[in-house]
């Protein structure tokens, strides 16, 4: 009861926290959120204020653009002052990147951290950067004066949308809040239903006697609520202490990084007694309705599943196994999305999973016996006892594997999907890599709308045998370079003139290069014609620029395009793909971080229910502490009816988990299955089983050596 009281608070307190975090985001993103001035009243206007998108790591962030009007105009929250032309400020998770360095010169000079009050999160990647001149603000669609930063808090996601949220997070308090009432707060109700139910014998007795004395139920309320009062209260101070010390301290939330701040976290502290007393008033009235009413009945103890379908649930075991195979092998015929084969596998999958911890308790009872014969013919006390309390009771085996087998057999699944969303964002689908990403870095694409100094400029900053302009021509896309440059798009038939030609006319054969301007870029398109003449008129769309110096190449070409051209947007083919996917796949580091934390309430749901029922067992062989009260002897009835079932469970769990998990890779025909995730759940389910052996040994001993004859 102490436990499932600290836990039950805990998984309240989550819920909490995420709330004041939420709202500690959500201020400081009001406070920086630029208020646009009206149309006509520019004149009035204090800063110009306009959003981009940069990449880094494979990871899209923001980039605001800002430029101050007024002497007097107040910088935006987190900078202490305006940034000077050609300057920008960065978010410290940008500065803890892997080529920070690089980054930090991108857009000119460096001008410092952002503070922490203008960031939505610790881990917000961001930047403030003011441009050379104020020719990006002009060429803008849509409103970029702002009188001051600072909207109504009370209107932000209702009849506000902020502006300045990473429209590439794909996590909302709310979506944190159904994850955590999934995967941590029903853990946490069955954790705290077992505990009530836990000790079932002794209760069922005093109960007994208490009915027959005529006892009403408020007096049976009233024993029921003494047993109770001292293991709740303790629990409740246990949590509530853990509670308050989580917003003390600055904490990471281990595979997704992201990083909780206390001072986001210290606000929370008013409702820590409310939660406190919430739950134990909760936990309290758990204990008295459920037990009078299962008293009513005659017992408190759980209820046990029906032998015949228990029966069945074995049996069908091996059926759902057999036709996990057959849906995997056929779940990709016939191009469907959701083909027969898909269907089938994901219901034998959950199949497999529900009818798994019955086979368990199967497979505990063949146990029992095996050991109970064994320690007959060598004679061990521990043996004997041990094997025969699992032949009679093997389902305990199968409640205590039965939450945790199920659940690390789904993070597995997460897992593979997570794996394979990465792998195919890196173009590995199916074995086959997308021509775009086959072109890799060796072809930058940007994005600029500029005139034709500019592009001079940049022209000369890079190479004119590096650089191709796109420009459009009576909505008409023209590719203009050197001969030089147009070589490593294929095989020339002639060098082009002046006047545009088409495509197909100019190359014999295109190359990876140029087949990828054929299918179409940001910038171009399938009916792309080609030019020599660098002067040639028209809209420009964007540039190619040939590198051939990888990573370093592209961050010297961005730098360029940032010296020389307007809100320039620099990119290699099929970047976007990748950003989108990665971003995508970190959604399911949440899920496995907090599935990781039901996983373990769940364990110690299934440790708490398997250790009340072996503790009442124990108080069966209490006449055999008058020949021996050795400690020794009840740590190895409770190794091999515990500890040594609930390895072998373990790894027959963990092995229907993998093969799961390789069922779905051969669906998806990319990925692998985490060994990390796999290794965790063995040696959780091994330490599991070594701290139950030790306690509930001890514990045995110690009932063996109070036992008094009883009239029993």
């Amino acid at each position: 009861m102490i436990v499932a009281t600290a836990v039950i608070i805990l998984a309240a307190w989550l819920f909490v926290i995420a709330a004041t975090v939420s709202s500690a985001s959500n201020d400081r993103i009001a406070a920086r959120e630029p208020v646009f001035v009206s149309p006509g009243n520019e004149g009035s206007a204090a800063a110009q204020w306009m959003i981009h998108a940069d990449t880094a790591d494979n990871r899209q962030f923001l980039v605001l653009y800002i430029s101050p009007l007024r002497d007097d105009a107040t910088p935006p929250p987190g900078l202490t002052r305006w940034p000077v032309p050609g300057e920008a400020f960065f978010s410290p998770e940008l500065l803890r990147t892997s080529r920070a360095h690089e980054l930090t010169q991108r857009y000119g000079t460096f001008g410092g951290a952002i503070e922490y009050s203008g960031l939505a999160t610790a881990t917000e990647r961001l930047v403030y950067y003011r441009p050379p001149t104020d020719r990006a603000f002009d060429q803008r669609d849509g409103d970029v004066a702002i009188s001051k930063f600072g909207v109504d808090r009370a209107a932000l996601g209702s009849e506000y949308f902020p502006n300045t949220v990473d429209g590439f997070d794909k996590w909302r308090v709310s979506d944190i809040y159904i994850l955590l009432l999934v995967v941590v707060a029903l853990p946490s109700a069955l954790l705290i239903f077992l505990a009530v139910r836990s000790n079932s014998e002794r209760r069922d007795r005093r109960l007994a006697m208490l009915n027959a004395l005529g006892a009403p139920a408020s007096a049976r309320a009233s024993v029921l609520i003494g047993e109770a009062v001292v293991p709740v209260f303790v629990g409740a101070v246990l949590g509530s202490a853990i509670a308050f010390a989580m917003t003390c301290f600055d904490i990471r939330v281990p595979l997704t990084g992201y990083f909780l701040q206390s001072g986001d976290m210290i606000s929370a502290q008013r409702w820590l007694l409310v939660v406190t007393a919430c739950s134990i008033v909760v936990t309290m009235a758990l204990v008295v309705i459920a037990q009078l009413r299962r008293a009513a009945k005659g017992e408190t103890r759980p209820s046990q599943l029906h032998p015949r379908f228990r029966r069945w649930l074995q049996s069908s075991f091996p059926v759902f196994i057999a036709l996990s195979i057959w849906g995997a092998a056929t779940a990709r015929d016939g191009g469907a999305r959701y083909s027969p084969g898909l269907i089938v596998f994901v219901i034998a999958l959950l199949g497999t999973l529900i009818s798994l911890p019955s086979v368990l308790g199967s497979g505990a009872a063949l146990l029992g016996r095996i050991l109970a014969r064994t320690g007959r013919k060598t004679s061990s006390p521990a043996l004997i006892i041990g094997g025969s309390w699992l032949n009679q009771r093997p389902m305990m085996v199968a409640r205590l594997c039965a939450a945790f087998v199920v659940g690390l057999g789904l993070l597995v699944q997460v897992q593979v999907q997570q794996e394979w969303i990465v792998q195919q964002t890196r173009g590995l689908a199916n074995g086959v890599a997308p021509q775009a990403l086959s072109v890799g870095n060796s072809l930058v694409i940007l994005r600029s709308s500029v005139g034709e100094k500019e592009s001079q400029h940049f022209s000369v900053a890079i190479g004119q045998d590096k650089v191709l302009r796109v420009v459009e021509q009576n909505n008409t896309p023209v590719l203009v370079g050197t001969c030089e440059a147009l070589k490593e798009f294929g095989s020339l038939q002639t060098c082009p003139g002046s006047m545009p030609q088409d495509i197909v006319g100019v190359f014999s054969q295109l190359n990876r290069r140029g087949g990828l301007l054929v299918g179409g870029t940001l910038i171009s398109a399938p009916d792309l014609s080609i030019s020599t003449d660098l002067g040639i008129g028209g809209t420009t769309r964007g540039y190619f620029v040939l590198n051939s110096e990888g990573e370093a190449g592209v961050e010297r070409i961005t730098r360029a395009a940032y010296a020389n051209l307007t809100k320039p947007y620099v990119s290699t083919p099929g970047q976007e793909w990748i950003t989108g996917g990665l971003a995508g796949a970190a959604v399911f580091d949440w899920v496995l971080a907090l599935g990781a934390v039901g996983l373990i309430i769940l364990a110690a749901a299934g440790a708490l229910a398997a250790s009340g029922m072996f503790l009442t067992n124990a108080r069966s062989v209490g006449v055999v502490g008058t020949y021996s009260n050795r400690t020794s002897l009840y740590l190895g009835i409770a190794m091999w009816n515990l500890g040594v079932p609930l390895l072998l469970a373990g790894a027959i769990g963990s092995g229907v988990a993998a093969f799961l998990g390789l069922m779905t890779l051969h669906i998806r025909r990319v990925g692998g299955i985490s060994l990390s995730v796999l290794g965790a759940g063995v040696t959780s389910v091994a330490v599991m089983a070594g701290i139950l052996t030790i306690i509930c040994g001890i514990g045995a001993a110690r009932s063996v050596r109070t036992w008094r004859p009883a009239a029993d």
